[in-house]
């Protein structure tokens, strides 16, 4: 049998997840961000320092071809960028209303990213620059 473990800093994913049979899920201490719902801070930067994984899937509030991964919070941008930085592979999540918009902080440069999956609704000219720097884009069907 194959184990996966399954690696959040994320309350709604600690939700999500720990309803599936056998979720092998850790999750990073931190301080909580309620209105993040994640967690934050020292303890969570060294708990993901500490792990690698083979593919990250992430949330930003932002994604642009010109600016990459953005949000307006510096501790969840700096969780983001471990998150990041530690994985072999980058998937984000993000719908269609994050598709071109500049947060404050950023996370990680498009570079990173291997993957982005969004919705119908997402600017045609946006996901045109994505995938010419070498981003695979996936429509979800909602």
């Amino acid at each position: 049998m194959s184990w996966t473990a399954r690696l959040t800093a994320s309350l709604p994913m600690l939700n999500e997840v720990s309803a599936w049979p056998e979720p092998h899920l850790v999750v990073v201490g931190g301080f909580l961000l309620p209105d993040y719902q994640s967690f934050v801070g020292p303890q969570a930067v060294a708990d993901l320092d500490a792990i690698s994984a083979d593919v990250a899937v992430v949330g930003c509030d932002g994604i642009s071809a010109a600016d990459g991964l953005t949000t307006p919070h510096h501790l969840v941008a700096e969780i983001g960028t471990i998150i990041v930085r530690r994985a072999r592979r980058t998937i984000v999540v993000a719908d269609s209303s994050k598709i071109g918009r500049r947060g404050f902080t950023a996370i990680a440069p498009i570079a990173s990213v291997h993957t982005v999956i969004t919705d119908a609704d997402a600017d045609p000219d946006e996901l045109k620059a994505l995938r010419d720097s070498g981003v695979g884009v996936v429509i979800a069907q909602c």
